[in-house]
């Protein structure tokens, strides 16, 4: 069974990760993370700010239905 992703889980892993690294964020993760989702606009600015704090830049994948938090090079 797979670990449930919370936001202390994705904080902890985006704080690992190495520069330039990327992790992908479902749609569905990201409404379980940030309810309502896709396309609330409070829902988009709280993960942006979420993933600011975790050193991360947040580029959106309309196509693919996803997130990229993309940590940055410091």
């Amino acid at each position: 069974m797979a670990a449930m992703l919370t936001r202390d889980v994705l904080k902890s892993y985006l704080a690992d990760m190495p520069a330039g690294h990327v992790f992908d964020l479902t749609y569905g993760q990201f409404a379980g993370l940030f309810p309502p989702g896709e396309p609330d606009p409070f829902a988009r600015a709280a993960l942006r700010a979420f993933a600011r704090e975790c050193g991360c830049d947040v580029v959106q994948d309309i196509a693919e239905a996803r997130y990229e938090l993309r940590k940055r090079r410091d």
